[in-house]
């Protein structure tokens, strides 16, 4: 299994790298005065927390054993708040962006 558990790391590595470079897009596109379509990014985040909630959900009632549905609802939870405290950070990059455009 460490084979599997080095790739998942390797995976969410990507993720977190991929996350951070997304958000210094977004920064720049600010920076350069192109269009900001801050809805369209609430939008999608909302559909993100929906889906990723449908699928932990399902999984949940996938198992009738109480420890792996509590699993579970702890890795629910801890993907999002990693997904949130992502996109709390894009958001601080962005008005990082947008008050210096401003001045």
């Amino acid at each position: 299994m460490p084979a599997r558990k080095s790739g998942s790391r390797g995976a969410w590595d990507r993720f977190e790298a991929d996350m951070k470079t997304l958000g210094r897009d977004f920064r720049r596109q600010y920076d350069e005065g192109g269009p900001g379509k801050a809805g369209d990014v609430q939008e999608s985040m909302r559909k993100l927390a929906a889906a990723a909630e449908e699928v932990f959900d399902n999984l949940g009632r996938a198992s009738r054993d109480p420890d792996v549905r509590k699993g579970t609802r702890k890795a629910a939870q801890s993907f999002g708040e990693a997904i949130a405290q992502t996109f709390r950070e894009l958001a601080d990059e962005l008005e990082g962006a947008i008050k210096s455009k401003r001045s």
